[in-house]
């Protein structure tokens, strides 16, 4: 039997011979990553017991980003495996973004943490200059500062005011506009509600607080917050522009790299309340006039960046992140809508990881809260052997994301000369051959 022959039928031996699959097996995307096989194991095994569709994870290590990869699935009837690289809703975890552009404007003169928020009479006038509707709320709203908003001391609660951002149809109503009335009547509408606390006495957790810095970025920088997220807070960690962008509300209209948010619900479409329901994540609220408090889309390796980069929660939200970090320090910020969820952590040891998932936990704990408690549980009590350069799949021949016995088989049809060297891609040496030295060269890597 020719040796080549003889290869090949040990290699489809060996397959034949594996465990079998089991019944729930999540396809995986992106490079393997021997030293971190757990991490495949343990995303595989959550998305099993959770029965959560798809989800993409990345992972730096002292600066490197080490581990990037996609598990389950991005389309609805669960066919196609969901990429590394997707764009994602990341829901809340927008803030922190938000947050980052804020204390630019602020390095750059243009802010100070004691500016006030809205224009409202004060002798030092602030920077939003709305009409409240019908009139003013309540007179302390002349005192939220910027401080006030990054930190979630504005005065709202929505524990027992509810949250006014989720009320379009009510604001649109009461105004005479059409729904969805927009971020600017939005926070009109808001300014003539009255507050729950003292700005400045009270954490209460505010989507209202990141709505109005949205807005009061774009008033200072003159353009898009999306466009001064991109220019001044990931252009410098290297982040390209097709990385990170505004999500969308409908389908037709999102990135053909997000995948589908699944969920169970249906409710009103606040762009045509009088019409059908439509599915939760797609139209019973308005994406776009989120950008600030959690419209925001990006992709697991873009928030690891920023992770490496800023801090994500706590009174420090988007000021460069220190090195002085104990070991043992935390810190993380989560996002949750009808259809995802995301979880972006920071840990002193010089672990940052980000995962998003495609659906919305149906019972507490949330997807990104049992995650973390894993993967902590994980770095804690496993010694890792980091790798020290970033995944790298030159050796995956079929281009699965990973390195076996089918990438084997792949440069066994491929052994002879080659009509030209530009069509050798499993010429690892680089001689215008496949041969016996292509294929040691390959065995070792699977070793």
């Amino acid at each position: 039997m020719p040796a080549t022959s003889l290869i090949k039928t040990l290699a489809l031996a060996a397959l034949a011979s594996a465990t079998p699959a089991r019944q729930c097996e999540p396809p995986a995307t992106g490079c393997q990553v021997p030293q971190l096989a757990a991490i495949d194991t343990l995303m595989s095994d959550f998305l099993c017991d959770r029965d959560i569709p798809g989800a993409t994870i990345a992972i730096i290590h002292e600066g490197t980003l080490v581990y990037e990869r996609g598990f389950g699935h991005a389309d609805q009837a669960r066919t196609v495996p969901i990429e590394p690289d997707a764009l994602m809703r990341i829901a809340s975890v927008s803030k922190p973004i938000t947050a980052a552009a804020v204390r630019v404007l602020i390095d750059d003169g243009l802010l100070t943490l004691n500016t006030h928020a809205f224009k409202l009479g004060q002798p030092t006038p602030g920077i939003l200059d709305l009409a409240p509707f019908p009139s003013l709320g309540d007179p302390r709203l002349a005192d939220v500062t910027i401080r006030n908003l990054l930190e979630h001391e504005g005065g709202w609660n929505r524990s027992t005011a509810g949250d006014l951002t989720y009320i379009e149809t009510t604001i649109a109503a009461a105004m005479g506009t059409a729904s969805p009335p927009g971020r600017a009547d939005t926070v009109r509408y808001i300014l003539g509600q009255p507050l729950q606390h003292t700005p400045g006495t009270t954490y209460a957790y505010s989507n209202i607080g990141y709505l109005v810095l949205g807005l009061i970025v774009e008033d200072i920088a003159g353009i898009p917050l999306e466009d001064f997220i991109q220019q001044r807070v990931l252009d410098p960690l290297g982040v390209p522009d097709s990385e990170h962008q505004a999500g969308r509300t409908f389908a037709a209209d999102q990135s053909p790299r997000e995948p589908f948010y699944h969920s169970p619900f249906t409710a009103t479409n606040v762009f045509d309340p009088a019409g059908p329901n439509v599915p939760r994540p797609y139209g019973s609220w308005d994406h776009e006039a989120r950008i600030g408090q959690g419209g925001q889309i990006t992709t697991a390796r873009t928030l690891a960046k920023l992770l490496d980069a800023r801090f994500i929660s706590g009174p420090s939200i988007g000021l460069p992140l220190t090195n002085n970090l104990s070991t043992t320090w935390r810190r993380n910020h989560t996002g949750t809508l009808h259809g995802t969820e995301s979880l972006a952590r920071q840990r002193g040891d010089g672990i940052r990881y980000a995962v998003i998932f495609n659906a919305r936990s149906p019972s507490s704990p949330s997807h990104a809260s049992e995650i973390r408690t894993r993967l902590d549980q994980l770095f804690d009590s496993t010694t890792i052997d980091w790798p020290a350069n970033g995944p790298i799949c030159v050796y995956d021949l079929n281009s699965d994301g990973l390195l076996n016995f089918f990438d084997l088989v792949e440069l066994i049809n491929s052994l002879g000369p080659c009509p030209d060297c530009a069509l050798c891609p499993p010429d690892f040496d680089q001689n215008c051959q496949t041969n016996f030295f292509d294929l040691v060269t390959l065995l070792n890597q699977l070793a």
